[in-house]
């Protein structure tokens, strides 16, 4: 018998963005899919309506703009991708008001955090495009 693949689903913004929604400590977040970062993030501005510890000590972060970002880490975070899948993970906390300022300029939906490509590899992820899913063993 065929092992059925789990899949996380993903949405195409208007601005050709991938996004999806997660559980996150048991509450719904939504977060922009970003091969390109490093690091995942979740906003600061939300940690305590999502149960966030923020651990260690402030560092900075370069963005994709080169501009440098304040960052510190949580690890208080349970990320839950669909009924068969959840890792315990890490989350750099930033300050997301500029990211979602330009989002809302382009009339989009804001978004909690980033899926980057350390937890995408952690969970060996396949982003396929013409279902729109990630796909995961």
């Amino acid at each position: 018998m065929k092992k059925k693949k789990k899949k996380i689903s993903l949405e195409i913004t208007s601005s050709k963005h991938l996004v999806c929604v997660l559980k996150l400590n048991n509450k719904d977040a939504i977060f922009l899919v970003d091969t390109g970062a490093s690091n995942s993030c979740f906003d600061i501005l939300k940690k305590d309506k999502y149960n966030l510890q923020s651990r260690g000590v402030e560092m900075e972060l370069t963005s994709a703009a080169e501009k440098k970002l304040g960052a510190i880490s949580s690890d208080n975070c349970k990320l839950i991708f669909n009924p068969q899948k959840g890792i315990d993970t890490k989350l750099m906390l930033i300050d997301m008001s500029t990211i979602n300022g330009a989002l809302r300029e382009q009339k989009e939906k804001e978004i909690d955090g980033i899926l980057g490509s350390d937890i995408l590899n952690e969970i060996k992820a396949k982003i396929d495009y013409e279902n729109l899913s990630i796909d995961f063993p």
